[in-house]
């Protein structure tokens, strides 16, 4: 029920809000992960109801115009270039973005690559607009690198694409319970590892052995432990 989410985000907004929230960008999210989402929409500054930031399983997925949206806030961000990369046979292979950022009264460009082969999604938006994807990812990376401080653990949803591949061994949302070779029910130990990480470098360590073990795991023990991993990351971030 909303009327049990109770966090100091939530007072933001109405129970009508919550409630739409709840039934479109955040449709599926349980009452902590709905909590989790809010209190993330707050501290970034994002709106749920222009789309710039919703929820999916796989964690809090922000738009390329979020991304922007944040940057622009920053009064010291303005776009730059696009360009794409071909091989023999004219098939796209990467795209290159670049983003400016004014740092002491002067401009510096931050420009980043996303290969087709990493980022490739399995949607019809990717096959139909490939190159649009692929720049997305770009400047997403070069987003988040030009505006860390703003941006660090941001993804746009172009990016979550390919996590979502079975043959992806570098999606972002991995976590460390290799030591975790359990059967199915038994997750106390990778929750632990979640709950004891205390840097970004062992969450992502920690992800690796669980995406490594998810065959083992039930629907909603999978859940449970997206859910661990995004509280935690957030967390880690100074995001609550």
């Amino acid at each position: 029920m909303t009327t049990a989410i109770q966090t100091k985000a939530q007072g933001e907004w109405t129970r009508e809000q919550v409630e739409t929230i709840k039934q479109t960008v955040a449709r599926g999210a349980s009452d902590a992960q709905l909590a989790l989402f809010l209190q993330t929409c707050k501290s970034r500054g994002l709106d749920p109801f222009t789309k710039q930031v919703y929820f999916t399983p796989q964690g809090i997925i922000v738009s390329i115009d979020g991304l922007r949206s944040i940057a622009e806030r920053t009064g010291a961000y303005a776009p730059g270039p696009t360009r794409y990369e071909y091989d023999d046979a004219k098939a796209l292979t990467a795209a290159y973005v670049t983003v400016k950022k004014l740092v002491g009264g002067s401009w510096h460009e931050v420009e980043e690559s996303a290969f087709i082969e990493e980022y490739r999604g399995s949607s019809p938006i990717w096959k139909k607009m490939p190159r649009v994807m692929l720049a997305k990812c770009a400047e997403a990376r070069a987003l988040r690198r030009a505006f860390s401080s703003d941006l660090s653990g941001l993804y746009a949803a172009e990016e979550m694409d390919q996590a979502q591949r079975e043959d992806t061994p570098s999606a972002r949302m991995t976590v460390d319970v290799t030591p975790v070779q359990r059967p199915s029910g038994n997750i106390a130990a990778a929750l632990a590892a979640i709950e004891n990480a205390t840097t970004m470098d062992a969450l992502k360590v920690c992800a690796q052995g669980i995406t490594a073990a998810k065959s083992t795991l039930t629907e909603d023990e999978r859940s449970e432990l997206r859910a661990a991993y995004i509280t935690k990351k957030v967390a880690l971030e100074g995001g609550v």
